[in-house]
């Protein structure tokens, strides 16, 4: 049995208190908590208590680029940040879209031990949009993957991404699309509006986002499926996601911190760190 004494944690919302954790499961709460002999003591005074946070959409890179990120070093930043799961996406070098790439990005994260990797695998061969990836031999493979994107490159074949969602239902599968109708955002450099034509740069329309939207979420509800959408960015997509979902249609969505912080003004700087996809 193993026992940890958690000092000065500040629930969320509530009080500063002592918590006891034995085998995982917090099992005492209170203030002043003695620490007998056989208990680990961890000084949590200025940090806030969750559950683990879990990342659906994270990038380890590993394999094919290990000099910008590992499977090891992604997992130890994650479980510094508070996450206890992250799902490590299919653009890597080789692509995760077989069973043995995705093993192998499973069992890195289990020898790291910092938390769990789960690899979504990629939807098509190579991302290249031609014709589906493993999902079968992935699902049933040892990293057993539910979650599959070619997240980068959207899946703009109505007819592939349909056959996808198909094909994921037999295992309670899901599909995260990054919504981009690539004949829409084609040099796109920002956001389309009137500072993209004042600074004469491409402009990046809405509505390239919403009618990939739009027309998942018809076809998830068609083929009965599960749809989550990558990093929405616009008012329309998340008006598209809250219709969808009170039609019942089973889709979930993410959104990232440059998404509600930035706008489109700070591009006026032309400094690239406010350079974002999508």
């Amino acid at each position: 049995m193993t026992t940890l004494l958690i000092r000065r944690a500040r629930l969320l919302g509530e009080d500063v208190v002592d918590l006891v954790a034995t085998d995982g499961i917090i099992s005492e709460i209170g203030t002043d908590l003695e620490a007998p002999e056989d208990r680990d003591e961890v000084d949590a005074s200025g940090l806030v208590m969750l559950p683990g946070l879990v990342d659906l959409h994270t990038h380890v890179r590993e394999p094919g680029r290990e000099d910008a990120e590992t499977v090891l070093t992604g997992s130890r930043a994650a479980a510094r940040g508070g996450f206890t799961c992250v799902h490590a996406m299919a653009n890597t070098d080789p692509v995760a879209d077989t069973a043995g790439v995705v093993e192998q990005v499973w069992r890195l994260g289990r020898e790291g031990g910092y938390c769990d990797v789960q690899p979504v695998g990629a939807v098509t061969v190579g991302l290249g949009g031609q014709r589906l990836a493993e999902l079968g031999a992935m699902a049933d493979s040892a990293a057993g993957v539910r979650v599959f994107s070619d997240d980068g490159i959207c899946v703009s074949d109505a007819v592939l991404m349909r056959r996808a969602l198909e094909y994921v239902k037999a295992f309670d599968g899901v599909i995260a699309q990054h919504a981009q109708e690539p004949r829409l955002t084609e040099h796109a450099q920002m956001n389309e509006g009137p500072l993209s034509g004042e600074l004469g740069l491409t402009g990046w329309p809405a509505v390239a986002e919403e009618a990939i939207i739009a027309r998942d979420v018809l076809l998830a509800e068609h083929v009965g499926s599960r749809l989550h959408v990558c990093h929405v960015s616009t008012r329309g997509s998340v008006e598209i996601i809250r219709w969808a979902k009170s039609r019942g249609i089973n889709v979930t969505a993410e959104v990232t911190p440059h998404h509600l912080l930035l706008t489109d003004d700070l591009v006026r700087s032309y400094d690239p760190i406010y350079k974002v996809n999508p």
